[in-house]
């Protein structure tokens, strides 16, 4: 009901087909995110809600592919601080990008002419700041798929920036050494000619996945 009033019907169906229908990008083309966009999809990432509005996110955004392969080759994956059940050896390793089992193309780290890397204040007092982060990171999902941008969000190249490296990495990025990332997002135009619809994954109905108490 708020929706409607705040754009009209028309409106607020065009924004819930967005978000039901909007699905994972699995491969881009070289062309360029202006800047204007790029712009309007970071302020959706930084207006999203946060746990006693501590917004425990800092954004880095990646276009230079120097960078993009300094971080790929980095040392190491992420170790669990001391207490956490897996240790580093029991991590698979994660793919970053390429042909993936089945034959179907999945976009990773590289693939895409922007890469947002979502980076996590752990000192704030929001009592769960990965999942601020999280908000924050599907907000610019979004905002992108708004503006006709293919998006993607990956974790696996997060194993890389808080591994061995990540100090330096941080210091490379300009990124405070405390922090620690959650997520990559992807984003650029969207390359129609590879079929990333049909392999998608089947999505849960609502008799599957949620419960009613009247």
């Amino acid at each position: 009901m708020a929706l409607t009033l705040l754009c009209g019907t028309a409106c607020a169906e065009e924004m819930t087909s967005l978000l039901i229908e909007s699905r994972t990008t699995q491969s881009f083309t070289d062309e360029q995110v202006s800047d204007e966009d790029l712009e309007l999809i970071l302020e959706a990432g930084l207006a999203a809600t946060s746990a006693i509005n501590q917004q425990p996110w800092y954004f880095v955004v990646v276009t230079n592919r120097e960078a993009v392969d300094e971080i790929k080759r980095s040392a190491g994956g992420f170790t669990p601080p001391s207490g956490d059940k897996a240790s580093a050896d029991e991590i698979p390793a994660q793919p970053q990008g390429g042909d993936m089992p089945g034959g179907s193309a999945k976009a990773g780290l590289g693939d895409s002419p922007v890469a947002v890397i979502i980076y996590m204040n752990g000192d704030t007092a929001s009592p769960n700041a990965s999942f601020d982060c999280g908000l924050a990171c599907e907000n610019m999902f979004i905002a992108a798929k708004a503006l006709g941008y293919g998006s993607k969000i990956v974790s696996s190249p997060t194993l890389q920036l808080n591994g061995d490296d990540h100090d330096a990495l941080c210091a490379k990025l300009g990124v405070d050494k405390t922090y620690t990332a959650v997520a990559v997002l992807l984003i650029g135009h969207e390359e129609h000619s590879v079929d990333s619809t049909s392999g998608a994954s089947v999505r849960n109905t609502i008799e599957e996945k949620v419960s009613f108490m009247k």
